[in-house]
Formats: C-alpha cells, sequence, structure tokens
C-alpha cells in the first residue's frame, strides 16, 4: 500500500506554531484505554510497550491502528509483524508502568503466551487483538502501523485501565 501525503494548495494559510507543551497537556486531557502492544523480533525474543495510540480503523475488513515513535525499541518487529494490542484491565496497572519504562526486563514477571499468531498475549488482559501488519505509514516523529486483524479474545468480567492526564483511573 502506498502513502500519497495531501499537498498543499496556493493561497493556504501556513501552519501556527503551537507550544509542544500546550499540546502535550490539551492531549491529555483525551480519555483513553491502556494497552500494551507485543510482536516478537527477527531473533524470536518478545518486545513490547505501552501504547495508548490506538483505536479501530475498520470493520470490513477488520483493521486497527496503533502509532509508535521512531525511536521505539523493536519498532521493526511491529513494522513487519504479526504483532498483539493487549487491551490492559483496571488490575493491570504495574504492567502499564512496567511497559511504558525504557527497560529490558519488561516481560520477565508479566504471565504471557504466544497468541495463535506467535506474538505475546498477556494473561488476563481485558482483551487481545491479534494483527498482521497491513501497511505501515508516516506520521510526524511516529509509524502509523496498520493492522490487519486475525484474532481476537474478549474476557468479560474485567474493568478496564483508563488513563486521563497522566494518571490511571478506573472506571466508577
Amino acid at each position: 500500500m502506498e502513502y500519497h501525503p495531501r499537498k498543499a494548495t496556493e493561497g493556504k494559510a501556513p501552519h501556527m506554531k503551537v507550544d509542544l507543551e500546550a499540546f502535550k497537556k490539551t492531549m491529555g486531557c483525551f480519555a483513553s484505554g491502556v494497552t500494551v502492544v507485543t510482536a516478537r523480533t527477527a531473533e524470536g525474543s518478545p518486545v513490547g510497550l505501552t501504547v495508548s495510540a490506538f483505536c479501530s480503523l475498520s470493520l470490513e475488513p477488520p483493521l486497527v491502528l496503533i502509532c509508535l515513535g521512531h525511536r521505539t525499541v523493536g519498532l521493526d518487529a511491529f513494522r513487519q509483524g504479526p504483532f498483539v494490542v493487549n487491551v490492559l484491565s483496571e488490575a493491570q496497572r504495574e504492567i502499564s508502568v512496567r511497559f511504558a519504562q525504557k527497560r529490558d526486563d519488561r516481560f520477565d514477571t508479566v504471565d504471557h503466551a504466544p497468541g495463535a499468531n506467535g506474538a505475546p498475549v498477556i494473561a488476563d488482559s481485558l482483551a487481545h487483538i491479534e494483527c498482521d501488519t497491513h501497511a505501515v505509514l508516516p506520521g510526524g516523529d511516529h509509524d502509523i502501523i496498520v493492522g490487519a486483524v486475525t484474532n481476537t479474545a474478549v474476557v468479560d468480567a474485567a474493568q478496564p485501565l483508563i488513563h486521563f492526564r497522566g494518571t490511571y483511573h478506573a472506571l466508577a
């Protein structure tokens, strides 16, 4: 799949300079669920990180997207696929914190098993979505990775972990 950015048109106003701290604070006002996205490197090692930039893209065919920074450890594993989006439950706050940190031992104390696609599925997650990489698109300092959904599972009894204004929350 090829990406074709929109071309600027004449007479269009230039982009305004936005204060990056103000932008981050503003974006923090959007409450989101918390996910840990996982994959395996070409050598078979598990990689993963906490991601809030995740959403459904299409029902037919079933597609989701994640956005990963260019400095993400193991980025090529996600670009190549397959990968899993693990939707965290409110009981998995520590897993979110662990996978948000820069550390090599993220999986050491986290119960996980290979999904049908071989990428790690974190035990007791609210849900997980297994994907093959469908497309990789540029998005500023991130890649927009579109995943073709190949398998899903839901745990009905759990509540989601929510992130809002820099802190974790649970549904009331």
